[in-house]
């Protein structure tokens, strides 16, 4: 039933079709992945009856992410959970905190999914075995398919829906006092003289990297000219005319500027910078990653924007609903199931501060999402 699959074997085009709708799972970015790390992409795939793939996921090395997002034992250390090995496979691309178990139905054969499981772990050698930012949807299949560790809550990852009608739509959906600040803050961007462009990637690499080291200098990210440079054109060598750019500029000099990728009706924003000594005081931020966004996706069809994790309460109040993401052992022994109270702790822990927020509860696109056991 079931076979290993490099991706040299598996046309990407049929990669792709299981992909759907989940761009950071897709053939571009997981290259992407294995050229900004300088490491190999592989995938596990558990081919069906009538099917080239049942279901599937790509997996990469778990050493070098130290001090990452991806650094599982950082992650279990902040929560106060027991380690895991330093070493294994990590399950799902190493960049863009979504991993999906990639299948062609939406129910795949609960002996599909513990194929492959068997062999993620066979593939891992004894070491980790870790899936990090994953769906609960996925967790649950996981689950069922026999992975005995409880899933640890990692993040509130944001989705901002596109309505029909685009950006009046959304406006008007918002509350009477939302609808104030969200007009004063667009006016207040207006006045100043700020322009727009969105712009292939290719277009713009050299005007954009000042601006990418300053907001990484101010979070305390600190970066060189050289190697945002080569970031920048990993990405577009890599997804193309995909890597898209709002750029933002005043008086002809550009100021700041959102990265972005489409994919089929959703915009996911990637990577922005701000150059702050020349800003106005004007909600630069927002007008450019949301307000903008919104007014661009209203012509194309698009029906989301992916936010993603952090800052979440501002996206929030911007009419985003918030889904939650999970890190799940999946290794037959782990030492999270001697640690299932303290795990359980942890998420209610997560979920009571979301619920005690009026703001972030009422975001909660569906409280059953929240809860992991199958």
């Amino acid at each position: 039933m079931s076979v290993h699959l490099k991706p040299s074997t598996i046309s990407r085009a049929t990669w792709d079709e299981l992909v759907g709708r989940n761009f950071y799972s897709s053939a571009n970015w997981l290259d992407f992945c294995a050229t900004e790390h300088g490491t190999a992409v592989d995938a596990v795939v558990v081919a069906g009856n009538d099917t080239a793939a049942e279901v599937a996921v790509p997996v990469f090395s778990g050493a070098g992410l130290a001090s990452s997002s991806y650094d599982w034992n950082t992650q279990l250390s902040c929560r106060s959970l027991p380690q895991l090995s330093r070493d294994g496979l990590l399950v799902g691309p190493c960049e863009g905190y979504q991993t999906h178990l990639l299948r062609v139905t939406a129910q795949p054969k609960p002996d599909a999914v513990t194929q492959l499981v068997t062999e993620l772990r066979a593939q891992a050698s004894g070491e980790a075995c870790v899936a990090m930012y994953l769906t609960t949807e996925d967790v649950r299949l996981f689950r069922t398919a026999g992975v005995p560790a409880p899933a640890v809550l990692l993040e509130c990852d944001a989705w901002l829906p596109v309505p029909e009608g685009g950006f009046d739509a959304w406006l008007a959906a918002m509350s009477a006092k939302r609808r104030i600040s969200i007009k004063r803050e667009i006016a207040a961007f207006t006045s100043a003289g700020y322009r727009i462009q969105h712009l292939p990637l290719r277009e713009c690499i050299e005007a954009i990297v000042p601006l990418a080291l300053r907001t990484e200098s101010k979070y305390g990210f600190e970066a060189t000219v050289a190697e945002d440079l080569v970031s920048f054109h990993n990405h577009e060598q890599c997804l193309g005319d995909a890597a898209m750019v709002a750029l933002c500029t005043l008086e002809n000099t550009p100021v700041g500027f959102c990265l972005y990728y489409v994919w089929h009706d959703t915009i996911f924003l990637r990577w922005s910078g701000l150059d702050y000594s020349r800003l106005r005081n004007a909600y630069e931020y927002f007008n450019l990653l949301y307000y903008e966004q919104f007014r661009w996706a209203a012509d194309r069809e698009i029906r989301w924007i992916h936010a993603g994790i952090k800052a979440t309460r501002a996206k929030v109040w911007r009419g985003a609903v918030i889904r939650p993401l999970w890190l799940l052992d999946l290794a037959a022994h782990s030492p999270l199931v001697a640690a299932q109270r303290e795990v359980h702790q942890h998420n209610a822990a997560f979920i009571d501060e979301l619920l005690t927020d009026r703001t972030l509860a009422h975001a909660i696109a569906d409280r059953t999402e929240w809860h992991s056991q199958p």
